[in-house]
């Protein structure tokens, strides 16, 4: 039995998240056998561009219940089932934190159906629900509303399972020891597989090939797990957008963050921030006063005409003036 679900929130990482509408459909394979769906009071402001995302607004969800008052309901439909959502790790741990944070647990096997889509249908260009839906002849309706959203799902699911092999594949997605659960939706296992377990740097890429992140480690394979398991904001979004993960091997840690340095210097990888700030340089020079007296100053670089030499903070240009003076 599974129960496939959609959400929608205020934001887009894990903690801090909170639920603004749920649906949740029990499928027994065949047929919906149930039903629950409630736009959910998230006691918290939703921001303007999560409205006209979803158009659902505070007005809207002043009157509906909290997720504490729906647990029961929420807990007693997926009781016993396999969690089912379109980038499953989003839906399922969002409602996962939830509930802890009000004391509930909240286990369940779960299956993605990116990933699913991504081995039993391969070879379409975007596995978006609308753009995979579209592809697939799927009607969907109230697109970024939880039901319309979910009962979608509903129709690609079943268009999974009556696929050719889905039954091994299926299987093989529920064993524990297979991390499918764990996985960004848009990469592919044989690609964390092939990670090794030495040191060096790694880049995470988009579906673009372009270089999203770049990272160190003595284990890169270790390393990079740990950026799944990680339930940052930050890091929920740089891995809903992985879709490729490449290595170069260094021989040991140091020279693995040198080459780690370089590399963010070089690519500015949109999720790096400690070192890719943008390095102004400033330049020291001199120039003659109306009196013909001679005076060092620095500026930015860009403003002086001909610098005697270049730092890259004012504060070492001021002590390499006072050196001087």
């Amino acid at each position: 039995m599974y129960t496939i679900v959609d959400i929608e929130t205020t934001g887009n990482g894990i903690k801090g998240n909170k639920i603004t509408e749920i649906a949740i459909f029990k499928f027994d394979g065949q047929k919906v056998v149930d039903e629950f769906t409630s736009l959910v009071n998230p006691e918290c402001e939703i921001p303007y561009f999560i409205t006209g995302l979803t158009g659902i607004d505070n007005h809207m969800v002043r009157n509906a219940p909290t997720l504490v008052e729906i647990a029961p309901q929420i807990l007693e439909i997926t009781q016993d089932t396999i969690f089912v959502a379109h980038s499953v790790n989003f839906d399922y741990n969002v409602i996962k934190e939830e509930f802890r944070t009000v004391g509930i647990s909240f286990v369940r096997k779960k299956l993605c159906t990116v990933r699913l889509s991504r081995r039993l249908i391969p070879g379409y260009s975007s596995y978006s629900l609308g753009k995979l839906c579209s592809s697939l002849n799927i009607p969907i309706t109230d697109r970024h509303r939880a039901r319309g959203d979910a009962y979608a799902t509903v129709h690609l699911f079943r268009k999974l399972l009556e696929t050719e092999n889905s039954e091994t594949v299926f299987t093989s997605f529920l064993n524990a020891r297979s991390q499918e659960a764990t996985l960004p939706p848009s990469l592919q296992r044989e690609v964390y597989e092939s990670l090794p377990s030495k040191p060096g740097v790694y880049y995470f890429k988009n579906s673009k090939g372009e270089i999203i992140y770049v990272g160190k480690a003595k284990n890169i394979k270790k390393r990079v797990l740990s950026h799944f398991y990680d339930k940052s904001t930050k890091e929920v979004q740089m891995c809903r957008e992985t879709s490729n993960i490449d290595f170069e091997l260094s021989g040991n840690e140091l020279l693995a963050l040198l080459m780690e340095s370089a590399a963010i210097k070089h690519h500015y990888p949109l999720f790096n921030r400690a070192q890719k700030r943008n390095v102004v340089p400033y330049g020291v020079f001199s120039y003659e006063d109306r009196q013909g007296i001679m005076h060092l100053a620095f500026n930015k670089l860009s403003q002086v005409p001909r610098s005697l030499i270049t730092f890259y903070n004012t504060t070492d240009c001021r002590l390499f003036i006072e050196q001087m003076c």
